[in-house]
């Protein structure tokens, strides 16, 4: 016979190896999270300046995994100063030499940074409602973010079409302005593509229309 306080240790000993057994997982369970989390806190945010140049080089990166990182009112900014400079330049192309100066291109500039914001705004609105019905699941601020920093390369542009107009006298708004917002549309399309589920095709269309929109707004102040 096995003696009953024998066979009680016994059973103790067997709940508390089974309670051991059964709290061992829950407690690698949680050091793994801990571990998750501060692999994801320790990962490295980019900076605004990165971010531009980011999505000059690679969108589909910067928009996957950066973007909800940068404030809305910042990629405003960027799509903000890239209209605002393209404006700016144009109204100093058609008013070089005359005698309004000064005075309209910085009225235009002023227009132009007006349009990048609140226009852009309302055209990343837009898209993001035509992009509904292809199965799109970002937020409407996830396509405002999107479209702000899609005018990084048109920033980019503007900026050095703006000196070369204000250093070297040339006329700069076709050739760096124009230019960045044609170079704007590849940015366009990849944030587009993120919001109707990878359809290209469809991208490509909404882009189109929203860049065309954008131009014929430029040529209709400025005919």
């Amino acid at each position: 016979m096995v003696p009953r306080n024998s066979a009680a240790g016994a059973v103790e000993g067997n709940e508390e190896s089974c309670g051991s057994g059964v709290a061992f997982p829950g407690v690698l369970l949680g050091v793994m999270s801990v571990a998750v989390a501060a692999t994801d806190a320790a990962a490295p945010r980019m900076s605004i300046a990165q971010s531009v140049l980011g999505v000059f080089t690679n969108p589909s990166a910067v928009f996957q995994q950066h973007l909800m990182h940068v404030p809305a009112p910042v990629c405003l900014i960027v799509s903000g100063l890239a209209f605002g400079m393209f404006y700016l330049q144009t109204g100093l192309d058609v008013f070089r030499g005359d005698w309004r100066g000064i005075v309209y291109p910085l009225a235009l500039g002023a227009l132009g940074l007006a349009v990048g914001t609140v226009g852009v705004g309302l055209l990343a609105a837009i898209a993001w409602v035509l992009s509904r019905p292809f199965g799109g699941s970002h937020p409407v601020d996830w396509a405002v973010r999107a479209f702000g920093l899609a005018y990084a390369p048109a920033l980019i542009y503007s900026g050095l079409g703006l000196v070369a107009n204000l250093l070297l006298g040339w006329h700069t708004s076709l050739a760096f302005g124009v230019t960045g917002l044609l170079w704007a549309l590849g940015p366009m399309i990849v944030a587009i593509r993120e919001m109707t589920s990878q359809r290209t095709g469809v991208s490509v269309v909404i882009a189109t229309v929203c860049g065309a929109l954008m131009l014929a707004l430029w040529a209709l102040i400025f005919r």
